[in-house]
């Protein structure tokens, strides 16, 4: 049971983590860079949220793998 919290809580910080970077990102670049919401049609902007997803989903199984060692 104890496993079973502890990769609840990494559910959640990792898609908060992710959230947050995104929202950065996009207000960051969005805003401050001057392209506003055209940043969303370049595909490089999409292939950087597709690795971050990614990273977070490779993240979550190397730690389930290290909780059930």
């Amino acid at each position: 049971m104890e496993n079973e919290k502890k990769l609840n809580l990494m559910k959640f910080w990792l898609f908060g983590t992710f959230v947050i970077i995104f929202s950065a990102v996009s207000i960051y670049v969005g805003g401050v860079l001057g392209t506003g919401l055209a940043i969303f049609s370049t595909w490089q902007f999409w292939l950087t949220v597709v690795i971050a997803v990614v990273l977070s989903v490779l993240w979550f199984y190397i730690y389930k793998a290290y909780l059930n060692r």
